[in-house]
Parts: C-alpha cells; sequence; structure tokens
C-alpha cells in the first residue's frame, strides 16, 4: 500500500513521499482500462463494427401500452437503435434528424426506433415527443437503464447501434450526428448495403 506522510505543522514531508507519484501513477497506467486495438472514434462519427457482433435481447416497455416488449418484431430487417434521454442536450438536438432518417429509410426496409433512458418513463417521455413534434419515429422506454448495459460501453448519451437484418452490431456512432445529411445517407447504405 503506498502512503504519504503529511505533518500537520510543517505540511508534506518531501523525503518521505518523493517516490510516491511514481509508484502511482505506475499502479494507474497498470490497471487503467486499455485500448489497445480500439479505434478512437470523434463524437458523432460512425465506426463499423468489425466483425459484426450478436446483439442480446432487450427487455423494454411499449410506450403506448406500457407493457413490456423486446424488438422481435423487427427481426429479418437492419435496425437502427438509439438510446437517448429527454435531458440529454445532444440528443435533444440529434432528435429532429433522426426522425427524418427514419422516414426516408422506410422504403429500404430499415427500421429507426428509439429507446428512451429516461427514468421518469411516459410520463416525462409523452410530453417531450409532443413538445417537440417527434412522431412516426417508434419509442420505446427502458427505466432500469438494462439496454445501456445489454449493448455494452454504451457510456454516453445519445449512442446509436446500426444492426443488421441477422441481429448482429455493424456499426456504432457514440454521441450527436445530423442523421439527415448525405454524409450519414451514405454510410448507412453502405453498411447495410442498400441501394442509392
Amino acid at each position: 500500500m503506498v502512503g504519504v506522510s503529511i505533518s500537520y505543522s510543517r505540511g508534506i514531508s518531501w523525503a518521505r513521499c518523493r517516490w510516491s507519484l511514481p509508484v502511482v501513477l505506475g499502479l494507474l497506467l497498470l490497471f487503467a482500462p486499455t485500448t489497445a486495438g480500439a479505434e478512437t472514434a470523434k463524437p458523432g462519427q460512425l465506426i463499423e463494427t468489425k466483425p459484426g457482433k450478436p446483439v442480446p435481447e432487450l427487455t423494454l416497455t411499449d410506450l403506448d401500452q406500457e407493457q413490456p416488449t423486446n424488438l422481435a418484431a423487427y427481426k429479418g430487417k437492419p435496425l437502427i437503435v438509439n438510446l437517448w434521454a429527454t435531458w440529454c442536450g445532444p440528443c435533444v438536438t440529434e432528435m429532429p434528424s433522426l426522425m427524418k432518417l427514419a422516414g426516408d429509410l422506410k422504403e429500404q426496409g430499415v427500421a429507426v426506433v428509439a429507446i428512451s433512458e429516461d427514468r421518469g418513463g411516459k410520463f416525462v417521455v409523452d410530453p417531450f415527443l409532443k413538445e417537440h413534434g417527434i412522431s412516426g419515429l417508434p419509442v420505446y422506454l427502458d427505466k432500469t437503464m438494462s439496454t445501456g448495459k445489454a449493448l455494452k460501453e454504451a457510456t454516453i448519451l445519445p449512442m446509436t447501434i446500426l444492426i443488421d437484418a441477422d441481429g448482429n452490431e455493424v456499426g456504432r456512432v457514440k454521441g450527436d450526428r445530423d442523421w439527415d445529411s448525405p454524409e450519414s445517407k451514405a454510410e448507412i447504405i453502405k453498411i447495410f448495403g442498400l441501394r442509392s
């Protein structure tokens, strides 16, 4: 155990603890999580997940019926899942472009859903959607925040996961993004192998 000797009358005893800083820094580096091999991404950057990895079953609550549900209805088609919250400024910013993306991709068989991480559930989400004119975008509730844990590394909101028709994660975005931009649409078309 590393300690620092402190004399209240004279301050820190530098002779006793001068070795402590290098030891502490060394221990921090030794036990810090490694990102070796991981691609560093800028906020809002779409990073392909290679190889694709299976997405676990997500237990959610239906916004309208307030009943337990899952995403089984979307099996067999590409799916874009966005984790967000009403209190998250960047989430609020990107929501209109996500709604537009859902409408644009519907003809190509791609579903876009939003999963609210608000603990207040329907009581905070419903008024938010009405106030901001968000419609045509399926919204589910995750009051227990189990979705973020199940999807691993979902440590930031908004977080968007691209899931192929076989149920594998093929891309991920940490942070907000303009989903209505030509660049976003081109990347989604490429990852899902859609017609342009």
